[in-house]
């Protein structure tokens, strides 16, 4: 049996940059989107076989997202 290794990202904020980042996640990767008004809530899920495959994912996407919440 294998194992999974998983985490969720969660941000919130205005619906111009949830848009930027969506942009952003690879093609492989789920997310859902949720907007409230003038506020959208992007939730990403990631999942791995390993810890380190996990952590670059996840390194990978903040990386990518630093430059956009401004």
């Amino acid at each position: 049996m294998s194992e999974t290794f998983s985490t969720e990202l969660t941000w919130e904020g205005s619906k111009d940059i949830c848009a930027r980042l969506i942009e952003l996640i690879p093609g492989n990767i789920q997310y859902s989107v949720e907007d409230n008004s003038d506020i959208s809530k992007l939730t990403i899920f990631v999942s791995s076989d390993s810890p380190e495959k996990l952590r670059s994912i996840v390194d990978g996407l903040l990386a990518g997202f630093s430059d956009q919440d401004e």
